[in-house]
């Protein structure tokens, strides 16, 4: 990776923390203790515009660094670490298409779940509940929206680098 790579990624790990640390007062009307993740579109913004290894990297860092900053008590950014990685590197691997790649926000929240459900922070009934199917939808649509959105407006800014897709 080159230098600027590295800048564009610690860039953007810091506004994954620094979007996590304000929506974490956003109470999370799905998952109680949890947060409404509008940090993840950082991560899959990272992997749209900057490939996989830069996408997968800030999905690590920018979660690893948020974990830090959350309550001792507040475990899910702590194990949304994983899925969160592999989100960044699925959406490096859509390419330059904007709407695939906003699509594997998707693949974020599903494994968050299962991550979260299979260490007991989410109840499995939780899952079956109608709050939480249409909160998952609606957080996801918002998520894909303020992804297509973003990208158009990030792309220009990265027009510079050959890199960058």
């Amino acid at each position: 990776m080159s230098t600027r790579q590295i800048a564009y990624v610690a860039v953007l790990a810091a506004l994954y923390v620094v979007v996590g640390q304000v929506v974490r007062f956003i109470p999370n009307p799905m998952v109680p203790g949890a947060i409404i993740a509008l940090n993840m579109v950082v991560v899959v913004i990272a992997g749209i515009l900057l490939g996989p290894a830069a996408g997968a990297l800030v999905g690590l860092i920018g979660t690893g660094v948020n974990g830090f900053f959350t309550p001792a008590g507040n475990l899910f950014e702590r194990w949304a670490v994983i899925p969160h990685t592999i989100m960044g590197l699925t959406a490096g691997l859509a390419g330059r298409r904007a709407f695939l790649g906003a699509l594997t926000i998707i693949v974020g929240h599903v494994l968050n779940i299962l991550v979260f459900v299979q260490v007991g922070l989410l109840p499995l009934n939780d899952v079956t509940k109608a709050l939480f199917i249409y909160g998952l939808a609606f957080e996801t649509l918002v998520d894909i929206i303020v992804i297509l959105l973003a990208v158009p407006l990030l792309r220009p800014l990265l027009k510079g680098a050959a890199w960058a897709r």
